[in-house]
């Protein structure tokens, strides 16, 4: 078996200057990875899709192209060779990359591939508290394909996963008379890291599909995070009711009754910080995270999926079951969903069990009075299993 990245070496250089990581195994299987490209561009083909995800963009000359059309991957090419060979020759030999950011949600089994990975990084220099953007891109570009880039509050990582990549970098913008930079090349399985505030021009040797990870690291993106929480806090509680203030002008004596609907939102806020509601969020937030080792959104839950009593299940090691105590409950939280549980008998007892090496059925595990099934015991079971926390040998039908 081929190893995997060796993410030993960053720690020495994390934070402060970029690397090349050795390694022989590519982080996603490259043919999966494809197949998810092509899938997620499908739907750009027809035109421009804003706000939503996966997004897809095709870069050349140094910008944006907002409607490639069939400039995007499609049924007509099979692999990734030939569909470059294909656009090549529809752009007279230009240069081309296409982008497909936060596409991994769409298919657990590269999703996992992508957090296995990541978990051996986070390891040595600690897991984010914030989420992670993922990109998978694909094409034959130069340094001028998308032009000098620099990602002021986030740390990069390039992994390869067919053909090669090369990175220039510099600590201020690129100019024409000025340093080289320094420049790094990676093959597949390995990885290049910067860190943030490097401008950086990128190019591809030869055709190259790769999954390119941005992990903020910036005091701003942690203050935007808490923003947006603490507003999803707000708007649980008052809903409906929240109104925006419109105030007189010029004002009236009355102007404090006229912002009322203001006050009433920040006294929410102010409730939400003192009461501890902000802080059980945010505990639970970075608890999910945790478990996707920063990869978000994460993939949905399985649908249509019940359990049997005969089926046997136990944990599954490759999906981290993290639990973090919350006075009288527990959070847990798998693959990057997180759910409370009470702080009681019955679940510990149920922990304990999955965690035997060997796994049990479903009616052994739920077991209640006079050996009928515990309600609430196969319900927390189904969860775990609808999480994928669980492998599970069916019974024979």
């Amino acid at each position: 078996m081929s190893a995997p990245i060796d993410w030993s070496g960053l720690r020495a250089h994390w934070g402060r200057r970029a690397c090349r990581l050795p390694g022989a195994a590519p982080a996603l299987d490259p043919v999966r990875a494809y197949a998810l490209v092509r899938r997620a561009a499908q739907p750009f083909r027809a035109g421009t899709r804003f706000l939503a995800l996966p997004d897809v963009r095709f870069y050349v000359d140094g910008g944006w192209m907002r409607a490639p059309g069939d400039l995007l991957p499609g049924a007509e090419d099979a692999d990734p060779a030939g569909y470059a060979q294909r656009v090549r020759a529809r752009l007279d030999g230009r240069r081309f990359q296409l982008r497909v950011t936060q596409p991994l949600f769409l298919d657990y089994e590269l999703w996992a591939q992508a957090r296995a990975t990541l978990a051996g990084l986070f390891a040595q220099v600690g897991q984010p508290s914030l989420a992670l953007t993922a990109t998978l891109w694909l094409g034959d570009a130069d340094a001028a394909t998308r032009g000098p880039q620099v990602e002021p509050a986030a740390a990069s990582l390039r992994l390869p996963l067919l053909g090669g990549c090369l990175a220039r970098c510099r600590r201020t913008r690129p100019r024409a008379a000025g340093a080289a930079g320094r420049t790094l090349c990676a093959d597949a399985g390995e990885a290049l890291y910067w860190p943030a505030g490097h401008w950086v021009e990128e190019a591809d040797r030869g055709t190259t599909l790769g999954l390119a990870v941005s992990i903020p690291v910036g005091g701003e993106e942690a203050a935007v995070a808490v923003k947006d929480l603490l507003a999803d806090l707000v708007d649980a509680e008052l809903g409906a009711q929240a109104e925006v203030a419109m105030l007189d002008y010029p004002p009236r004596a009355r102007g404090r009754d006229a912002i009322a609907p203001l006050r009433a939102v920040a006294a929410q806020m102010r409730s939400a910080v003192a009461g501890g509601a902000l802080e059980r969020a945010l505990r639970a937030s970075w608890a999910a995270r945790a478990s996707a080792a920063g990869l978000e959104p994460p993939p949905p839950p399985r649908a249509d999926d019940a359990l049997r009593p005969d089926d046997r299940v136990r944990l599954d090691r490759r999906s981290p079951l993290l639990r973090l105590a919350e006075g009288a409950q527990e959070w847990w939280a798998v693959n990057g969903h997180v759910f409370s549980v009470p702080v009681h008998p019955r679940a510990q007892a149920l922990w304990r069990a999955l965690r035997e090496p060997a796994a049990a059925t479903v009616a052994q595990l739920c077991a209640g009075p006079r050996r009928r099934i515990d309600p609430g015991a196969l319900a927390l079971l189904q969860r775990l299993h609808d999480l994928r926390a669980l492998q599970c040998e069916r019974a024979s039908a």
